[in-house]
């Protein structure tokens, strides 16, 4: 049963367990964020807590939409440094791809800051170093 082709959303719910109950017995944890993928487009409206009541899952963020927001925060920072100190040389903008989560996050707080293409580099070497 393939959830893209379902159209109830009774006949959704009922395959999306099928699938993870499947998974689950696999170990499976690739078939299990993408049916949870689906299934969180497919029901935009509900909370993740009531998907999670839905589907009987401890729902954690599927890592497709981790990944997503995270490329979107990225995008942002970069969008906000070019407007601060202008135009970012590649090897910065290496630099900075390679930046955790956490040290993104940083990031966006500290350009508030920067004035100069200098201060990018002081904060990128600080990251580097530390």
């Amino acid at each position: 049963m393939l959830l893209t082709n379902v159209t109830s959303e009774t006949e959704a719910v009922e395959g999306a367990r099928f699938l993870l109950e499947q998974a689950r017995q696999q170990s499976e944890q690739a078939i299990i964020d993408l049916v949870t993928t689906i299934i969180v487009y497919k029901f935009s409206n509900l909370s993740r807590e009531e998907i999670a009541a839905m589907l009987g899952l401890n729902l954690e963020e599927p890592r497709a939409i981790r990944e997503a927001k995270e490329e979107g925060e990225r995008t942002i920072v970069l969008r906000l440094l070019n407007r601060r100190v202008g135009n970012i040389p590649d090897a910065l903008l290496s630099q900075i791809q390679e930046l955790s989560v956490e040290q993104l996050e940083a990031l966006g707080d500290a350009l508030l800051d920067f004035s100069t293409l200098a201060d990018l580099e002081g904060w990128l070497q600080a990251q580097l170093s530390g």
